[in-house]
């Protein structure tokens, strides 16, 4: 899987939502990579948000998807 600068993506990277598929509020809280299948074109994202137990997921389009820098 790689993100819209075609890198690949794997789990534990921390990524953005590309700011053309951003829903209100996604630039406000960070997003960690949890799976990347290798045949699918869409990774499982966690959204952590503090006091938010359990913290929300949701697959995208890992094309969708920035990895931000270690």
């Amino acid at each position: 899987m790689y993100d819209a600068n075609g890198r690949a993506l794997k789990p534990g990277d921390r990524v953005r939502i590309h700011p053309e598929w951003q829903d209100p509020g996604d630039d406000d809280f960070e997003h960690i990579v949890i799976e990347a299948p290798a045949n699918s074109p869409r990774v499982l994202i966690r959204t952590l948000i503090p006091d938010f137990d359990p913290s929300p997921t949701e697959r995208i389009q890992a094309n969708q998807l920035i990895r931000l820098p270690d």
